[in-house]
């Protein structure tokens, strides 16, 4: 593991802990390669809540101590102002009868030791399908930008430079089968949030099975971050002592993440459980390996990890990879099949006989406005190749 690493692991540990950090293991620190490490996680406040109680930081040169407390000041400052602005969007949804639940890092943060710790890119919450319009319109009253509207599971709606909804009507799009399935009566297993009449909340334990399933869904697609660790360790401290267990690893085995889960939680507890500097002895092979995955594919993951994971799916044997899977799976991404089309294109979905005239539009389309995916997934398959 690479000491930067090692000191951003730390130093999340110690603000979990409410721990101040020590000094003599902070010797010869690179603050500026931590805070790009810290950045690619988006867990920058996070460590600089801890790193800002230290000498380290305070001798620090000027320039690099504005930097840490600049991210830490814009992520508290973000969470203020999406909490606002949330809490009237909300007012809204229940004027108009529209029943909604704030997901993932909208209850998650306020868990966490300190406001601002966790910090948020966006809002994600779901609501009823049948108010998609009034929503649409509300957030137009409101001057938001609609950024996507009816092309998938979420519309995204944004108003320059900090506010980002993405208003969900169902939890998982149709390529992630198994999980769409589970999720598609969620309603039914909702709660009311007392005091309201139209805010909704998962029990505990669906919570808790919710995010873990949300996280896989990125880990095995393209990765996350060492934050999904830190999310994981901060549930099972508000959760883990009362939740039931029982239901929760039958829920986890049935949508096939129970390792995952078990695994991750390990890990969590091993590295943030005590402020103490990781080492690799304190950690298992297969620990190690799988926390070098974290730490390789930041907050939102990385097209490499995409392209290597999807071309293992289409491998029958799961051994090496070989030419016909790499044929295969680049055919896959210049032609996708009808069931691809499900969640980003329904209209195809519906209508098969368009998928020719769609995969002409998507090659043209690619080519002008997304060149530089276009070109990263291509040096991605490269990567992937030299494997």
């Amino acid at each position: 593991m690479e000491k930067t690493s090692e000191f951003l692991i730390y130093l999340m540990a110690c603000s979990l802990q409410g721990t101040k950090p020590d000094e003599a293991l902070l010797a010869n620190i690179d603050m500026e390669a931590l805070l790009r490490l810290a950045k690619a996680h988006s867990v920058s406040a996070m460590v600089c809540m801890a790193l800002e109680q230290t000498d380290a930081f305070q001798n620090a040169a000027e320039t690099t101590r504005l930097k840490w407390l600049d991210a830490k000041n814009k992520a508290v400052r973000k969470n203020m102002l999406l909490d606002a602005e949330r809490h009237q969007l909300e007012k809204e949804f229940a004027e108009h009868g529209i029943w909604y639940m704030p997901l993932k890092g909208s209850i998650l943060k306020d868990w966490y030791p300190k406001f601002g710790m966790r910090e948020m890119a966006d809002n994600d919450i779901l609501f009823d399908p049948a108010g998609r319009k009034q929503v649409r319109e509300i957030f137009q009253n409101r001057s938001y930008k609609t950024v996507s509207f009816r092309k998938g599971n979420h519309d995204v709606y944004e108003k320059a430079p900090i506010y980002n909804f993405e208003m969900h009507v169902s939890l998982f799009n149709g390529t992630y089968k198994e999980l769409t399935e589970q999720y598609e009566n969620v309603k039914e297993h909702l709660l009311p949030v007392d005091g309201t009449a139209y805010q909704f909340a998962f029990t505990p334990e669906d919570f808790y099975v919710f995010v873990l399933a949300h996280a896989h869904k990125h880990y095995s697609y393209s990765g996350t971050g060492i934050r999904t660790l830190a999310d994981i360790y901060i549930m099972n401290q508000k959760l883990g002592g009362t939740m039931n267990w029982e239901y929760v690893d039958s829920e986890l085995r049935g949508l096939g993440i129970f390792s995952y889960e078990r695994e991750s939680r390990e890990l969590a507890q091993k590295l943030f459980g005590i402020a103490e500097l990781p080492t690799e002895a304190n950690l298992s092979e297969a620990e190690q390996q799988m926390l070098a995955y974290y730490l390789g594919a930041s907050t939102y993951g990385t097209i490499e990890n995409r392209t290597l994971n999807q071309m293992q799916k289409l491998q029958p044997d799961g051994g090496a990879i070989t030419a016909h899977t790499k044929r295969k799976y680049l055919l896959s991404r210049i032609f996708p099949g009808r069931e691809w089309c499900k969640a980003c294109a329904p209209t195809v979905y519906k209508y098969p006989v368009l998928l020719p005239f769609f995969w002409v539009r998507r090659l043209v389309y690619r080519g002008i406005t997304n060149r530089k995916k276009v070109t990263q997934e291509i040096k991605a398959l490269k990567a992937v190749s030299r494997r």
